[in-house]
């Protein structure tokens, strides 16, 4: 009797590529108002989102409550995103930076990546939270020396242990 080995990975396994080329092309999507954006996600991907009080169930119900209209340009930036592979799904989370004319939004999104009936890779799960900035407390005014200091000190220490992520 032989035992054929079977690879962990298998053909169709989920790369760290292919979900950078589905995060950009939800950012581009997105950020042209297309319809198509809503084609990235499985018909029965599941969301959390802002405009929402409860989970939406479908891809049909977000397109029925988040409409994607053309108004003010908008500008999107995906920030540090971490991307996790988990054997055949992905799990990404990751800041991001909405502008729409003058107005900018923080927000904060978890999206799971799996495969869809023919093999392309589509969204089957999206959490969205806002990001509140933080405020800086008021401070005394302080001389340009001080802060050139801490700034070369931050600047040395940075280049020494690189920049979190």
């Amino acid at each position: 009797m032989t035992i054929d080995f079977v690879p962990t990975v298998t053909a169709g396994a989920i790369t760290r590529e292919a979900v950078q080329q589905l995060l950009e092309e939800y950012r581009s999507a997105y950020d042209r108002c297309d319809q198509g954006y809503f084609d990235l996600f499985a018909p029965d991907a599941t969301f959390f989102i802002l405009s929402s009080p409860t989970r939406i169930d479908s891809r049909e119900e977000f397109q029925r409550v988040f409409t994607l209209s053309a108004g003010p340009a908008r500008r999107s930036q995906l920030l540090s995103p971490e991307i996790r592979i988990l054997g055949d799904t992905a799990l990404v989370s990751l800041h991001c930076r909405v502008a729409l004319g003058e107005e900018q939004q923080y927000l904060r999104e978890t999206l799971v990546v799996t495969r869809g009936a023919r093999g392309e890779l589509r969204i089957a799960h999206l959490h969205i939270s806002p990001q509140d900035m933080p405020s800086v407390p008021d401070s005394p005014e302080r001389a340009v020396e001080e802060i050139s200091v801490i700034e070369e000190r931050t600047a040395t220490t940075a280049s020494t242990v690189g920049t979190p992520k």
